[in-house]
Formats: structure tokens, sequence, C-alpha cells
């Protein structure tokens, strides 16, 4: 039976690339999906699987020189066939400053200033997809996180329904039991096992422990994650793999 390995990472920009890379050698995907990807490091990506690395790119993050464009990447071993990238958020032409909302107790990423992308390619007949959703204060899902993925989940329906299948990985900004996570969940299936609480690496993560599992292993009914795993010491958040086979 053919089989993918598939990894998933957000890997705050260019913060851990000594423990993403480490991992990598260790665990060899033939397709990886990145979230939070400078630009500046495309070219790293593209070395280590030895092909050409998809971009799209989000906004531009005030906490790089520059204004550094980050995004979401998708990269195989082999050359990925059909190769799309469809913004359900913003146009992706043009990346913003990316703006932040303060209350009295909570600083958070104004969504309306980050473009939000889904790309899509093939690889060994298999259909794989991979985004990051627009971040909420404190998990909530909000009407915007709300109308944003009802906009995501209408181009993954469609490219399911064209291929087949579709594996959509990403960072979802949507924890287990609210409002967003169920709206997903009521499409694709929930690759990630029950028994993991979080995927954030509360050694990582600026705010340390947080029982949010929101990065995502999402599939249609014809696909089958065999191994699903959540890995700390690479990320803020943990890094996704599995195993991806036909049911």
């Amino acid at each position: 039976m053919n089989s993918l390995r598939i990894a998933s990472i957000n890997i705050e920009r260019s913060k851990h690339l000594t423990r993403v890379e480490k991992f990598l050698k260790w665990y060899q995907p033939d397709v990886l999906c990145l979230q939070e990807l400078c630009a500046r490091d495309i070219p790293f990506f593209e070395d280590f699987m030895g092909n050409k690395l998809t971009y799209a790119p989000m906004c531009l993050h005030a906490a790089e020189v520059d204004l550094e464009p980050i995004g979401v990447g998708l990269v195989a071993w082999g050359a990925m066939e059909n190769v799309t990238v469809s913004y359900y958020e913003g146009i992706g032409n043009n990346p913003r400053p990316i703006q932040f909302l303060e209350t009295d107790d909570h600083k958070s990423a104004d969504p309306t200033s980050i473009d939000n992308a889904l790309i899509f390619g093939t690889y060994q007949g298999f259909r794989i997809a991979t985004t990051h959703l627009n971040v909420t204060p404190k998990g909530e899902s909000t009407p915007f996180q709300l109308a944003s993925a009802a906009r995501l989940l209408k181009l993954a329906k469609e490219e399911a329904t064209r291929a087949g299948g579709l594996l959509m990985t990403g960072d979802f900004n949507a924890p287990r039991g609210r409002p967003t996570f169920s709206l997903i969940n009521e499409e694709f299936e929930d690759g990630v096992p029950a028994s993991y609480t979080t995927s954030i690496d509360g050694n990582l993560h600026r705010a340390g422990p947080i029982p949010f599992m929101v990065d995502g292993l999402f599939h249609t009914q014809s696909y089958k994650l065999m191994d699903a795993q959540l890995h700390t010491g690479v990320s803020d958040h943990c890094a996704l793999t599995c195993t991806l086979t036909q049911a």
C-alpha cells in the first residue's frame, strides 16, 4: 500500500531552525508543511528537501528586521503536482505589516491585518494542504474566525471532491471543544489522537503551557492516518507527524 510520511510544524519564524533541522533529519518526512515561515528561510528548506517550496505570504512581521514576510509553505522530497494557492482571507499579493489589538489583560494579532491561504499539492497520488487560520484572544471562536473557517472549508471541500481525498494540516488556532474546531470537524475527521490535549510546547512557547489543541491533521474518509504523533522540543508548537495511506 502506498503511504507518505507527513510532518506539519508551526516553526515560529526563524527562532528554532536548529531544533527543526535536527527533528527533520531524524523524522525524514516525505511531505513537509510549515506555518509561520519567514521568506528568508525558504532556501534552507528547499536545500534540505531538495525541491522547490511553494510559499504563501500572510503578513509582514514587526518583530523581524525590515518587516520580514511570514507565511505558510509546502514542499516534498519529489516534485509536487497540481500545486495551487487559494486565499480565503485577503489576496496575498501585497502582505501588510501585522497589527495588534490590546485589551486590559491581553494583546493579540489583529486578524484583519493578516492574509490567510490554503496551499494544495499532490504527491504520489495524495492531495495535501496546509494553512494558518487567524489567531483569536485566548482561543475564543470569534465571528471573524468562524467566517474565515467557513471560507476555508468551502475551498477544502471543493478540492477534496475534485481530488478524491484531502489531508489538511496546519495551525488552526481553534482549540478542541470550541465552535471553530467543531465547524471544521463536521466536515473533516480529526486525525490527532484524543489522548493529546495540547499542541503547545510549554517549554518553548512564550506563554508557557496552554491546554489548547490548535494544530491539526484533518482528513477525508478516503484517507487513513496511522501513527499520528506530537513531538516536543521542535518549536513553540509541537511538530505533528503521521503516515498517510488510502482508507
